[in-house]
This record gives structure tokens, C-alpha cells and sequence, in this order.
């Protein structure tokens, strides 16, 4: 134990043994043990001072100013009220529930009929629910609550922060991430749903205990969690909880409960805790992929080429690449639109081709068996165009608080601003749903991406038929539009969306999770790593897909200023730059998403052949293997003894081409990538991915249970060169060393021997 955790162990006692004091009126201390977690709380207020395992191992301990158990926002100038404001506090414990307890506030100075009464639960997983209630609000303009708030994490060394902010990003020295670069602290806050896949963060410790943090919310209600660091190496976590119709409302009990517990492992293990509750869930069992109503052409899409511009450029080298590789190739279409990128939206119409000439185009392309889906943002009204007058669409665009218009801008080229609008008003939903019926019925696209569809706003305006703030409209709305998207257009039609979001699986075929790419557009010293931990607990529920991962310098839509135009644009990197290429395809492969290339033309055949043919393999072997790499439940896979390599990586604009080279980032990632899928039938798929111009011998470090190697079991090793049998475990194998040549993908099954079915490739 450091000289630092030493000093705050002794604090913790001394101030523990002042509250032991404190409470001696009431007997005891309000305290709740159970299931390997104790939550200590403080007498005075009831805020929390201490979370730790049954053992006495501290996750959270006391501070030196003591953090509030809530805090209540209120309107904008408006003072915040919290826990310490209430002049009586008492505790209890719960009728029949002696490891639960009841918290209870009262006599707030300024709104005396203001109470609050707070639920504390152990469950049965080394987690404790958290229930608030809050009654007598009328007249106090509570906009938000914040609750539970818990400070004194130790963010020591050896914990990792790892937060679903849409596929998943890990912070490997969240002390360094929390502290920012002033060393003052740093404070994040992340939207639910949208902005955050899933309902949870967790700061693992390896062997020691963590913290994991979720809320149990099956009807995606609008919060954030918020995330802090402070000046002494500490953290803070809240959940924000955003009411609806906050002035008018006189009480308020979220729907669902918070979950502060104990982790232990890694990030892989919050996903497998926090699978357990999602995988039980309305849209997991309603996924499209569950249900078997995902579109057909999109489950068996091979690979994707992500291309921008006019027919010739986006569809020939599709064409080109479904010839050589033999399997579906399905199409993401950007900039196929009449107007510039970012600044025409929805004035989509007709194709910047010509109709007729982009009908035809699209009718080749499925002679070759190629699929297309074009860009449409799902919620951008750019309010320079002359539909936004014509139409009146400002009436339905996203109010901020003071009833304003919400404006984004995101062309840097020409900054014209566009407006949100509120998916739920059937003008909005009318309005995108008849765009989309000429594009899918007279231009014969298979598909619509919806860009920004994977987000949720707060909307305050009083006229669009929900409440304002806070509630669920915003998902009920995207539910309506995706329903009437199909009924228009049919079985067929493939949707897909930005991002991952677990409340979307009912309703979009395939997301976009462009993390694989991260390096390209986030400075690697930020402190994150991209991570696949929405595929680690959604993957057999959601297609996932994507990638920045390009061969060349960016493109430049042909409508932008021709003053701002570089002349690199779609020229090809250096070759220098090709590993951060390979790794983002590696990635693709073992993390089980459907691999994708972007900016694909015709001389990449010939120039970058070596990169193509890697992308060719990789897609080849996984088409083959959809049980474990598409269908699969993820397995936290075998820890391996690669060696790290060392690389040069391009980050450059991922919006377009701009002026100048590219910036060179360092890169460091193992020479052979690994993950893992169970099959339906049971048999583990551990996938391999080399990066590597040489050829490794890797060894996989086991665990008996996950890769199901108890005796009896069978190994088989699936490459290029097709499948064999290995033979059959050894009882007990621990290890186990793999041959994995240069630039090979491998596939190793463990069947069982209780196994259902023989694994087979597809």
C-alpha cells in the first residue's frame, strides 16, 4: 500500500469513527452489506463514505469535503438544492428487508412542502439499487436530479476507465484523463440514449476491486452520466436524471433504479455483468437480428465499400472488388445528393448524376450483385435552403431551453448552420419517410443510412405534442419513423444508423461503429483507445459495421468552395501509413464486425494489392465463419504473448481533404490480434488477425470454462487454406501455441464434446 492510500486509509478510519459517534443517537451507523459490497453512509446527511467489498477492500473512500448523496438543478439563475440544504435527515431500515435501508430529507429553507425520500437495496451481483422519490415540487423549477453522487474513487494505477460512448472507449490511466491538463480536475458528461450505448461505465482494477455503475432502464428514459477528476487524484460519478414538463410537475420517482457495485477483471467483465441485464431486455429480444426480420442482403454482406461522389466513382470499384472477391459486396453511399454535403440537407433530391443516369448505374450495380445505401441525415433541416421557409420547418425543429431553434454546424468549408428536428412530430417523419419512397421506389436503392439517427436531444418546445425536457419521445418518435419506413417500402429495405445505441435494435438493420478508425481523427494522447464493447454485449443482437480505415487522403465534394480545395484529395498515402490500414481491417476481423473499406478506387487494385488482398482474406474467412463472427455471443478471449509493434499512423481530416500532408502519429499494437464468439451450439471461435509482414508463433493462454476446453474437446484450426482438425484437448490444456503466418487470419474452434453440431464453415 502506497504512503498516499495509507494517508487516506488512517483519514477514512478517524472520519468514520467521528460519524460512529455522530450516530450513536440512532445506535448505529446507516450502513448496507451484502453480496461482497458494504456501503457506508454519513449520519449527518446520508451522503456516501465509503464503498467497499465484504472484505475491506476500498473502491470509494472519504474526502476532505464531503459530496452530497444528491443535487437538484433548477431553472436557469436558480441556485442548485442538495442533500445538506434539508434541515432533517433520518434513516431506517426497510420493513422486512434488514440489508436495505430508507433515507429520507425534509425542511428545505426556501420550499418547505419539498420532500425527499431515497431506497437503498443489496442485490445479488455485489451491486446496491438506488431509488429516489421527490414530492411537493410545485413552485422550486427542478429541472434535473442528480443522484447517487459518489466522490473518492481511487483512480490508482493499474485502473482502466471504459465508457460505451457508442462502440467503446477504455482510458488506460484515468487519473492522468480526470485530472486534465491543468491538473485541476476534468469533468465529462455523456447523454443517454445516443451519446452512450449503453447504460453503464465501469473503472476496473484488474484483481483488485473496481466500480461499476449502471442505471435499469427498459424504456431509455433521457439522462447522462457525469463522470469528474479533482486536484488530489479522485473521482466523482453522478447520474443525471432529466425531467419532463419540470414546472408543472409536483412529484417525480424515476422508473428505474441506479446501480453502484463492485467489479473485479476488466472491461470485458462489466460488459459480461451488464449482458446479463441487457440481453433480458425488450430490444435485445426485439432486435431485428433476434427476430429474424434483419434485411436479408445486409446479413449477407461481405464487405462494405464506403465511397463519395457520382456513380462511376462510388459503384465501379464496388463492382470491381465483388469480381475478385466472390461474395456480396453491399455499398454506403455519401454525397450522391443534388446539393453540397452538410449544408442542402433534406434537399437531397434529384441525384447530382440526373435520375435517369443514377437509375441506371444503380440497376448495373445489382446485375454484379451489388447493394446500395445513400446517405440521409435523420434529423438535419439546413435552414439556408429554400424548402426550410417554404415549408414552415421551423416550427418543428428542436427549441432550446429559452425557445430558441437548436443550430449545428458542421461544414467548415462553407459554415452554414442546420437545425435539429424533432423526429417525434409527424411533419418531420413525413417529410424524411417521403424522400426516402422516391429513393427506394424510383431510383431502386436498397437502402437508407440515417445519419445521426443513434442520437436523442432534450426538446423544449411546448407545441410538438410531447413534454418538454426530459422522457422517452424522442426513441418513441424513431420507433414511428423506422415503422413507417418499412411499410412504404418493404421487407427489403436495409436501415442503418451512426454509432451503436441498444434502445435502436428493434429498428436498424446495421450500425456504424467507426472506432476501429479512432486514431485517424483523435490524438492518441487524449488518453482513449477505441474498444469493442457494444459488440462485446450486443453482437449477436446487432450488425455491426465501418470503418475510416481509407488507402488514400480524404475526398472533397465537388460543390464545396473551389478555394478551399486541396490538391491531394483521394491521392494515395504513403506506404508508410499501411499497418494503421491493417490494423483497422484486424480489428474489424476479430472484434466481429462486417469489414468495410472507405475511398475505394481502381488503381488500389494494382498499387495497394497487397493491402486489398489482406482485406479480401480477412472477409473471405469471416463470410465463411457467420456462426462465430457475425451470430456469436462475444467470450472474453485468451490472453496471448504477441509482441507489440511499433508504427507510424496518419492522422489527417476525416470530414474531407484539406490542405498539407498528413499528421504522423505514433501507434503501438500486437503483431497478432485475437478475440473470441460462441456459436449457438456452444464451440468457441477464437479469431487471430496477424499485422505483421512476418510470422508468429502465438501462444493463447486458456481459461477451461469460457473456451470450453474441458476433456473431450476438439480443436480446429480454419484459414485460406480451408479447415482441419487439429485433435482433440488435452484435459487441463492451459496453453496453447498457434502458428500464425504473415498477414493470416485464422479462425481456431474448440468444440465441446457436448457440443450440438460440428463447426462448419458458411
Amino acid at each position: 500500500m502506497s504512503f498516499v492510500r495509507l494517508a487516506r486509509r488512517l483519514q477514512c478510519v478517524a472520519l468514520l469513527l467521528t460519524a460512529s459517534s455522530t450516530a450513536a443517537a440512532q445506535r448505529e451507523l446507516p450502513t448496507i452489506a451484502g453480496a461482497g459490497i458494504r456501503v457506508v453512509l454519513d449520519s449527518a446527511h446520508g451522503g456516501i463514505r465509503l464503498l467497499e467489498t465484504a472484505s475491506g477492500q476500498e473502491v470509494a473512500l472519504p474526502t476532505d469535503a464531503p459530496v452530497a448523496l444528491f443535487r437538484l438543478e433548477r431553472s436557469p439563475g436558480l441556485p442548485s438544492i442538495d442533500a445538506t440544504s434539508a434541515a432533517k435527515f433520518s434513516w431506517s431500515r426497510r420493513p422486512g428487508d434488514r440489508a436495505g435501508l430508507d433515507l429520507r430529507w425534509e425542511g428545505f429553507p426556501a420550499y418547505p412542502s419539498l420532500r425527499v425520500h431515497a431506497s437503498v437495496t443489496v442485490e445479488g451481483d455485489s451491486t446496491t439499487a438506488w431509488r429516489i422519490e421527490l414530492e411537493g415540487m410545485t413552485g422550486a423549477g427542478i429541472e434535473r436530479v442528480l443522484y447517487p453522487r459518489l466522490g473518492g474513487i481511487g483512480l490508482t494505477e493499474g485502473a482502466e476507465l471504459a465508457v460505451p460512448l457508442w462502440m467503446g472507449q477504455r482510458a488506460r490511466d484515468p487519473r492522468n484523463v480526470l485530472s486534465g491538463l491543468d491538473g485541476r480536475g476534468r469533468r465529462f458528461e455523456w447523454g443517454y440514449p445516443g451519446q452512450l450505448s449503453m447504460q453503464m461505465i465501469a473503472l476496473t482494477r484488474g484483481a483488485s476491486a473496481g466500480l461499476y455503475v449502471a442505471t435499469d432502464d427498459s424504456l431509455a428514459y433521457r439522462k447522462s452520466f457525469v463522470l469528474a477528476g479533482d486536484q488530489q487524484g479522485f473521482g466523482q460519478v453522478e447520474i443525471a436524471h432529466v425531467l419532463a414538463d419540470p414546472q408543472r410537475v409536483e412529484r417525480y420517482a424515476p422508473s428505474y433504479a441506479v446501480r453502484l457495485g463492485v467489479i473485479h477483471g476488466s472491461w470485458m467483465n462489466a460488459a459480461e455483468r451488464y449482458r446479463a441485464w441487457g440481453g433480458r431486455q425488450r430490444w435485445a429480444r426485439e432486435s431485428r437480428v433476434a427476430l429474424g426480420t434483419a434485411t436479408p442482403w445486409m446479413r449477407e454482406t461481405a464487405v462494405w465499400v464506403w465511397n463519395r461522389g457520382r456513380a462511376s466513382q462510388v459503384l465501379d470499384p464496388a463492382i470491381r472488388l465483388k469480381e475478385l472477391i466472390g461474395l456480396p459486396v453491399s455499398v454506403f453511399w455519401h454525397w450522391w445528393h443534388a446539393g453540397p454535403y452538410d449544408t442542402s440537407f433534406p434537399d437531397y433530391l434529384p441525384p447530382r448524376d440526373g435520375a435517369a443516369p443514377f437509375t441506371a448505374a444503380v440497376k448495373r450495380a445489382h446485375i454484379a450483385d451489388v447493394r446500395a445505401i445513400v446517405y440521409m441525415n435523420q434529423r438535419l433541416w439546413c435552414v439556408n435552403t429554400p424548402s426550410w421557409k417554404r415549408e414552415g420547418a421551423e416550427r418543428w425543429a428542436v427549441r432550446e431551453r429559452d425557445g430558441t431553434v437548436r443550430k449545428e454546424t458542421y461544414n467548415v468549408f462553407n459554415p452554414e448552420p442546420c437545425a435539429p428536428m424533432d423526429v417525434s412530430t409527424p411533419f418531420w417523419r413525413d417529410k424524411y419517410a417521403g424522400i426516402a419512397d422516391t429513393v427506394v421506389k424510383q431510383y431502386g436503392i436498397d437502402g437508407i443510412y440515417m445519419d445521426q439517427a443513434v442520437l436523442s436531444l432534450v426538446c423544449w418546445a411546448p407545441d410538438h405534442g410531447h413534454a418538454v425536457g426530459g422522457g422517452h419521445y424522442w426513441m418513441d418518435g424513431f420507433r414511428a419513423l423506422a415503422s413507417d419506413l418499412r411499410r412504404r417500402n418493404g421487407t427489403a429495405l436495409g436501415l442503418a444508423g451512426e454509432g451503436g445505441g441498444e434502445s435502436w435494435l428493434p429498428d436498424l438493420d446495421a450500425f456504424l461503429t467507426l472506432q476501429v478508425s479512432q486514431e485517424r481523427y483523435a490524438d492518441p494522447s487524449n488518453g482513449w483507445d477505441p474498444i469493442p464493447l457494444f459488440q462485446a454485449v450486443y453482437h449477436e443482437h446487432a450488425i455491426t459495421y465501418g470503418t475510416y480505415g481509407s488507402l488514400t487522403y480524404p475526398p472533397y465534394d465537388e460543390l464545396w468552395p473551389d478555394s478551399t480545395r486541396p490538391a491531394n484529395a483521394l491521392t494515395l498515402l504513403d506506404e508508410k501509413y499501411r499497418r494503421q490500414f491493417l490494423l483497422e481491417q484486424a480489428r474489424m476481423f476479430v472484434w466481429g464486425m462486417q469489414p468495410t473499406i472507405a475511398n475505394l478506387l481502381d488503381e488500389q487494385f494494382t498499387k495497394r494489392s497487397r493491402e486489398i488482398a489482406y482485406l479480401v482474406r480477412l472477409a473471405r474467412l469471416r463470410h465463411a465463419n457467420r456462426e462465430w463472427l457475425q451470430d456469436g455471443a462475444f467470450v472474453i478471449p485468451p490472453v496471448t504473448d504477441a509482441p507489440e509493434l511499433s508504427f507510424t499512423g496518419s492522422r489527417i481530416s476525416i470530414y474531407a481533404a484539406r490542405r498539407g500532408g498528413a499528421t504522423e502519429v505514433p501507434l503501438r499494437a500486437p503483431a497478432v490480434l485475437t478475440g473470441a464468439w460462441r456459436a449457438n451450439g456452444g464451440a468457441v471461435g477464437i479469431a487471430l488477425a496477424s499485422i505483421d509482414d512476418e510470422p508468429h508463433d502465438v501462444t493463447l493462454t486458456l481459461d477451461p470454462v469460457r473456451h470450453a476446453t474441458a476433456p473431450g474437446a476438439t480443436l480446429w484450426r480454419i484459414d485460406a487454406s480451408g479447415k482441419k482438425r487439429v485433435g482433440a484437448l488435452s484435459p487441463g490444456t492451459r496453453t496453447l501455441t498457434v502458428a500464425v503466418g504473415a498477414l493470416e487470419g485464422v479462425l481456431l474452434v474448440v468444440e465441446p464434446a457436448t457440443s450440438k453440431s460440428p463447426p462448419r464453415p458458411r
